[in-house]
């Protein structure tokens, strides 16, 4: 027994130089490290907000075409003026509330996978391409938002 413990204390003393050596190699890796992570993590956090953002806009926005579809629909027409097709309008609206929602739980999940991930250089790639994908979305989003609106203001002469 006894000479296992010199084999033994040997591995030890090995593992801890090694230890030490990293440590005096860089003395500020832990540090950077933990910056990384509360930088990435402040990263997700806007990502999230923006997304809390972007719903609130886009019930506003849905709630207002909603408003004057309803308004559309019930306002008496005169010759001069084109009815909008109010059916085809709402199912547009509908659609577009639709998309807006799959794609909200699909960004919670992408933000939740990021999140996970350990490799830094691929969530900071992740995290560049999510916040790429939300800013084509917005857009995509407001222009379906504008051929809507545009209709039924062409229709109804407002």
């Amino acid at each position: 027994m006894r000479q296992r413990h010199p084999v033994a204390l040997a591995i030890l003393c090995a593992a801890l130089t090694a230890g030490f050596a990293r440590a005096a190699v860089d003395p500020f890796a832990p540090i950077e490290q933990r910056q990384n992570q509360f930088r990435q993590q402040q990263q997700l956090d806007q990502l999230r907000r923006d997304q809390q953002i972007n719903q609130l806009r886009n019930q506003q926005e849905v709630n207002r075409l909603q408003q004057q579809i309803n308004e559309a629909g019930s306002r008496p027409t005169d010759q001069s003026q084109q009815q909008p097709d109010v059916s085809r309008l709402q199912q547009q609206l509908n659609q577009l509330q639709n998309d807006l929602q799959q794609k909200q739980i699909r960004t919670e999940q992408q933000i939740n996978q990021i999140q996970q991930q350990l490799d830094q250089r691929k969530r900071e790639q992740q995290t560049k391409e999510l916040q790429r994908e939300q800013r084509i979305n917005e857009q995509r989003r407001q222009m379906t938002l504008d051929e809507i609106e545009r209709e039924i203001r062409s229709k109804t002469g407002h």
